[in-house]
């Protein structure tokens, strides 16, 4: 029988700690990631992070939590796997043969089948949530099977960046500057507007009600940032304004978040601001896919719940700032819905 804890999906609980539900493994080591308040080890063998758990990786070392990330030593060719822990400015450490998967924090431990793959989201997983409180004898062996790993590694100094990216870079505005290729664009730019309108998100009935055409046509005339509602603008504060005239530019949360330093959760917070006002419409920051994960959730517990609720129901792994931008749009359509006429009384 499935239990709902305090924050995430049990399928059995017992003196040795809680049993995950299969799906619930990538969400409770999110979870875990963000509990942590001064220390976090990761032994994974594997690592190609997925975004909820970068922003989350990235959020704990910006709030000073100190992070041990122990890998298998022939990942350490691998170039994808070196930009990661460079993008995240990690220092990894390397054991040979490393096929461990353990995750522990100030707080609470992880044991699990799962890899740290992106695609390892949607696989049959197997995980072991063990809190320090609860779980203290099992959680204190767990730490020192971990520190015992920690010891016998070594410390992988990541190579410097080579400098390849500048050739491309100028060879870009000779690129753009082909007749061929504006003349290119200009056809291709109907197309995407006209599948951009006919795309429309229709939520479950029981999370939010149906967009209406008129807050639909409102939303969309907007997405261009060509004509800004200057009134709506002013709504905002700078750091949102500044965040929403660079995603403008840019049409990318991830490239807006490197450009200001922050995670894309904190800039779809802002871009949340912009969609409550009606300068962005949600379904352009928001994918088709979590927003359905996100009104589904919300179905369950209802919009005025919070996120922290909203995310922990979530059957699917989404950010505080996805949560934030879908109540947004939710509050925009409330506000624009056409009001229905009283019943005239009795004479």
């Amino acid at each position: 029988m499935l239990q709902t804890g305090t924050s995430m999906s049990f399928a059995s609980s017992s003196a040795s700690g809680d049993l995950l539900e299969p799906y619930a493994v990538p969400n409770a080591l999110v979870e875990l990631v963000r509990s942590a308040e001064s220390w976090l080890v990761i032994v994974s063998p594997y690592f190609d992070p997925w975004r909820h758990l970068r922003d989350a990786l990235v959020d704990a070392r910006e709030a000073g939590v100190k992070i041990k990330f122990l890998i298998r030593e022939d990942q350490m060719r691998e170039k994808q796997v070196i930009r990661h822990f460079r993008d995240l400015e990690l220092k990894p450490l390397a054991l040979k043969r490393l096929h461990a998967k353990i995750y522990i924090s100030d707080k609470k431990a992880l044991l699990t089948s799962m890899n740290l793959y992106a695609g390892s989201r949607e696989s049959v997983e197997f995980g072991l949530c063990i809190d320090r409180q609860r779980h203290a004898e099992l959680y204190e062996a767990v730490f020192r099977q971990a520190y015992s790993l920690l010891k016998k590694s070594e410390l992988v100094e990541l190579p410097s960046p080579k400098p390849r990216g500048a050739p491309v870079q100028k060879a870009a505005p000779v690129q753009k500057a082909a007749p061929v290729q504006k003349a290119a664009s200009v056809q291709k730019a109907a197309p995407v507007q006209k599948a951009a309108q006919a795309k429309t998100w229709t939520p479950p009935a029981k999370a939010v009600a149906s967009i209406s055409a008129p807050a639909q046509s409102a939303a969309k005339g907007a997405a261009s940032c060509t004509e800004v509602d200057e009134e709506a603008l002013k709504r905002l504060s700078k750091t949102q304004a500044e965040s929403y005239r660079l995603w403008c530019e840019k049409h990318s949360v991830h490239r807006v978040a490197k450009e200001r330093q922050c995670t894309e959760s904190t800039i779809r917070y802002h871009l949340a601001a912009a969609i409550e006002v009606g300068l962005i419409p949600v379904e352009h920051v928001v994918t088709e896919k979590q927003r359905n994960i996100i009104a589904e959730a919300i179905g369950r517990v209802g919009p005025n719940a919070g996120q922290g609720a909203i995310v922990k129901t979530s059957q699917g792994p989404v950010c505080y700032g996805e949560v934030a931008c879908v109540l947004a749009a939710m509050k925009l359509l409330r506000c624009r819905a056409p009001q229905v006429p009283s019943a005239p009384g009795r004479r």
